[in-house]
């Protein structure tokens, strides 16, 4: 290992530019650019670890300069901006982060340097180009630089057979909460199952299974604002197609490929409610892509309110009965969704029930019940599927009408 000195009498002799030079001592002094690092090396004859410092930097010292290893990259850095702020000019965005892929005898040199003086102290030659092209757009548009979740990742390809940037836009992701007041809908786009999309007699060739969703009842107006490519609607679970849902589950919006990503939220969440009496949406706020695992991972109990009618009479006595379903209960796969679903025994919890008598073969019920609770199969069994069951315990079979979700916990 060798010291910074005899680090930088070896290095002098290599007949770098200040850039390169600089750079093998990148982790020495603060606040410094790697060229005026290699100008207090050129001008001073004893440096060590505390040389590097604003007062000792010359006042030639001045970026761009070029040597056998960088090959004029450092020279070419008015082209590498533009490209990528011509690359940018479609979209509207806020942050962005650059990366950089020097021509391959650049890396090739830079390795054959590391091989011979070390690692120590240095800075790879792709980090010091992402951060001097980063802070001049900085500067020159007014966006920032973001390395957790920027709208645009720009890789820069500086093989001369190439020159040019890849984009790499990231998606825009808008939480919400929505009601369905609709039970003719589903969450999202089901294609037609004749003929699977492809359009056909069945479908009126729209190639749905349902006219409308309320995934698309809320993005028309993000595709028309954003002109992005598609959209992909996350939901924190989801509501049967006739069941409506007034318990305001959480779901995020991702609008892929944005071209303008400034959006009233305001105002489409009012475009949006205007325009439907499906579906209500609210809470709309910009997120990130953390939030659309989160509500799809979380598991939120719910409470339902159901429509029950029963094929004999029934008394208070027999409603009583009902209570015994508080507790635990088991759930085999229900008949209905084991095409979609692993077949398994899932045991739940069912935290409170409540019912009211409003016919001789009709009664409300709701029920306060674990997340992933089959609740039309609770009350109808399933064929014995579920244990215990509402049909066995108030002594005769029972169907689900209407259910309605009242309540999700947040």
């Amino acid at each position: 290992m060798y010291t910074v000195q005899e680090k930088r009498d070896l290095l002098l002799e290599e007949d770098l530019c200040d850039h390169c030079l600089g750079r093998q001592f990148a982790k020495l002094g603060h606040g410094l650019e790697n060229y005026e690092r290699g100008a207090i090396i050129r001008e001073k004859d004893e440096v060590n670890e505390n040389s590097f410092a604003r007062d000792n930097i010359p006042e030639e010292a001045e970026p761009g300069s070029s040597c056998h290893v960088c090959q004029e990259v450092f020279e070419k850095m008015d082209h590498w901006v533009e490209l990528v702020e011509d690359s940018f000019e479609r979209y509207e965005l806020d942050t962005f982060l650059i990366g950089i892929r020097p021509p391959s005898d650049v890396l090739k040199a830079e390795e054959e340097l590391w091989e011979e003086y070390g690692l120590e102290w240095v800075e790879p030659i792709k980090t010091e180009l992402s951060r001097l092209i980063g802070k001049r757009l900085e500067e020159e548009l007014g966006i920032e630089v973001d390395f957790k979740r920027p709208d645009i990742n720009a890789i820069i390809e500086m093989e001369e057979s190439k020159d040019r940037v890849e984009m790499q836009v990231n998606s825009l992701l808008i939480y919400g909460q929505y009601n369905k007041y609709s039970r003719e809908i589903p969450q999202t786009e089901w294609h037609c199952r004749n003929c699977r999309g492809d359009g056909c007699d069945e479908c009126d060739w729209t190639g749905k299974q349902y006219t409308t969703s309320v995934q698309e009842e809320i993005q028309d107006p993000f595709m028309r604002e954003t002109k992005g490519i598609e959209a992909k609607f996350h939901g924190g679970g989801r509501e049967d197609v006739n069941a409506r849902c007034l318990g305001k589950r959480e779901f995020v919006l991702e609008i892929i490929e944005p071209l303008n990503r400034n959006l009233d939220l305001k105002e489409l969440q009012e475009e949006v409610n205007e325009s439907t009496d499906k579906i209500e949406v609210f809470e709309l706020q910009f997120t990130h892509k953390d939030k659309a695992a989160d509500i799809k991972q979380k598991h939120a109990d719910k409470e339902y309110k159901a429509v029950i009618e029963t094929e004999d009479e029934i008394t208070e006595e027999d409603l009583d009965n009902i209570s015994k379903a508080v507790g635990e209960i088991k759930q085999d796969t229900p008949e209905r969704v084991e095409h979609r679903r692993a077949d398994k025994t899932r045991k739940r919890e069912i935290y409170e029930v409540e019912w009211e008598k409003t016919g001789d073969k009709e009664f409300e019920l709701t029920v306060k019940a674990e997340a992933g609770t089959y609740i039309k199969e609770l009350i109808h069994g399933d064929e014995g599927r579920t244990q215990p069951n509402v049909s066995e315990l108030i002594g005769t079979s029972a169907e689900c009408v209407q259910l309605d979700v009242t309540w999700i916990e947040k």
